[in-house]
Order: C-alpha cells, then sequence, then structure tokens
C-alpha cells in the first residue's frame, strides 16, 4: 500500500528528526467506485451529455442525460422518467453575503404532471473550515490526451488537527499539543468521455 509506506516514512524520518512535533498523517482508504461513461455534444453552442454510471459495490445502473444552455445558463435533465429544468441565480447584497435563487421545473413523461419549486438560500461567506473538514475532488488523465478522454476521478476530505495550547503555573511550563491531520478518500472513479 503506497500511503501505508508514505505514512511510515513521514513517522520514521520527519516526525523522528527535527519536525517531532509535526502532527501524525492518518489515513483511511475505503472508496466508493464507480465506472462513468459519458458521450459529450456541442451542437448550436449548448451542451449535451449523456452518461452511464455503474457502482461496482451495488451492481446497479444508473443513466444520465443533460443539455445544458449558454443563452439562459440553465440545465435540462433527464433523470429517470421525469425531464428536469434548472437554474440558479447568485445575487449579492452585502460584501460578505451572497443569496442563491434557485428555480427547479419539471414533468413527469408517463403521468405529465408537472410541478415547480422556487426557492432562496442565503449564505455567509466564510473562510474554510479546516477543522471539520473540507473536500477535494480532482480528475488525473489517464490517456495524456488533451483533454484527456480516460480520467481517474478522486474525491479525498482532508481534517487538520486544531492546536492546544495549556501553560501550567505550577510546573511554569507550555504544553503544545496537537491531533492527527486525517485523510479519507470516499471515492474513487474511472471516468470514459468521449
Amino acid at each position: 500500500n503506497p500511503l501505508a509506506s508514505l505514512s511510515h516514512w513521514w513517522n520514521h524520518n520527519v516526525r523522528g528528526g527535527l519536525f517531532q512535533n509535526l502532527p501524525k498523517i492518518q489515513c483511511r482508504v475505503e472508496p466508493t467506485t464507480t465506472l462513468k461513461l459519458r458521450k459529450t455534444f456541442r451542437p448550436l453552442g449548448t451542451i449535451v451529455q449523456l452518461g452511464a454510471d455503474y457502482g461496482m459495490q451495488t451492481g446497479v445502473w444508473q443513466f444520465k442525460s443533460s443539455w445544458e444552455d449558454a443563452l439562459i445558463g440553465g440545465k435540462l435533465t433527464l433523470a429517470g422518467r421525469e425531464l428536469q429544468f434548472r437554474k440558479t441565480w447568485q445575487l449579492t447584497a452585502v460584501q460578505d453575503l451572497v443569496t442563491r435563487l434557485r428555480l427547479r421545473a419539471a414533468v413527469d413523461l408517463q403521468t405529465y404532471k408537472a410541478y415547480c419549486r422556487v426557492g432562496f438560500r442565503t449564505e455567509r461567506l466564510a473562510p474554510l473550515n479546516v477543522v471539520d473538514g473540507f473536500t477535494l475532488r480532482q480528475q488525473f488523465s489517464l490517456d495524456g490526451g488533451q483533454p484527456g478522454h480516460i480520467k481517474v476521478e478522486v474525491k479525498s476530505n482532508f481534517c487538520l488537527p486544531e492546536p492546544e495550547i495549556e501553560y501550567s503555573t505550577e510546573t511554569q511550563r507550555s504544553l503544545v499539543g496537537m491531533g492527527d491531520v486525517e485523510i479519507n478518500i470516499e471515492e474513487l472513479n474511472l471516468l470514459l468521455d468521449y
């Protein structure tokens, strides 16, 4: 396991040496894996994407398709038997507040029942919370092509330690403690996009 050998090297060479007060790296690799097949067309300034996802753990295929229009900026999606249109507007009223206005209209293609939902959510723009963790999703090209048709997609969660500083008047010493850096590999997907 390359991550176990990296952790072993870190703990023996870096933590045991000059940097012995640095936190340990705890790595958990238990990803869900999905085979993602995509075909993308770009007719008349729009983006049409057809796709199928195969969940390796569940053995279930999920089919997806979407049509994105640059003119009005919405996305038309066929999810199961439901045809959906989604559009989001981002409004800024105050410097550190942002409001997202969301529209979702859908029609069931079997019963022809339609509905529309409009909602908004105000969020405060805040710095990254590293203690609770932050998620990164990255794709790496395997075929070296531009833009690359065969990719590995990795979704990871990183939690950084919260330092703890304590001073004792009894012993007149200070203690500095720190937790571990936690890395959790949540998803490992193979993406074929043509």
